[in-house]
């Protein structure tokens, strides 16, 4: 009995994986869009979300501006001395990245992330003063460097999954892992 399954779930491999196989990313000239979640580590542990939308140049090269926003409470991505207080902190971070992609299989794409841009913060600030405390409105500026990796694995011609890791160097360095899905638009879209 256990042998007739075994040899029925190879069958069924082997008429299936081939098809599956086939999927794989258009040489240049395309566009991507996609959308991501995951967490930003280091400077506490928040969530994240977010987009990018980019243009691939050659084979081995993607051009990719991204957008995203972290929720994160009591914590910012400069450092602030003790005692200074902040409350509900939001990140937005935009940047332009370069993915230097290193195709090993047709539908495993790992690449190597290089890029930066700014990063906002805004967050409220409780003052103390001679009528007591009183809450300011903060809006920083800081630029971020962004570095890391990640993979495209393709389920079919023109979308798949990403996911990817990355060091956000600021004034403050920390690290967001992610997982999204990716869409290739075909050349000459609209």
């Amino acid at each position: 009995m256990v042998n007739s399954w075994a040899r029925f779930l190879i069958l069924a491999a082997c008429v299936t994986i081939p098809a599956a196989l086939r999927a794989q990313p258009p040489d240049h000239d395309f566009g991507e869009i996609s959308a991501f979640t995951g967490g930003n580590f280091g400077v506490g542990s928040h969530w994240t979300v977010g987009g990018t939308t980019g243009l691939s140049f050659s084979r081995y090269g993607m051009v990719l501006f991204e957008g995203s926003y972290t929720p994160m409470g009591n914590d910012t991505v400069r450092s602030h001395p003790a005692g200074y207080s902040v409350q509900s902190s939001r990140l937005m971070d935009l940047n332009l990245t370069f993915h230097i992609t290193i195709p090993v299989r047709e539908r495993l794409v790992p690449y190597v992330i290089l890029g930066g841009g700014p990063l906002w913060v805004s967050y409220d600030h409780a003052v103390a003063g001679s009528q007591g405390a009183a809450l300011t409105h903060v809006n920083e500026w800081n630029f971020g460097f962004h570095t890391g990796g990640g993979v495209r694995y393709y389920i079919r011609d023109n979308w798949g999954v990403r996911p990817e890791f990355k060091v956000i160097v600021s004034n403050r360095i920390y690290t967001r892992a992610s997982v999204g899905i990716f869409y290739n638009l075909p050349t000459g879209w609209p």
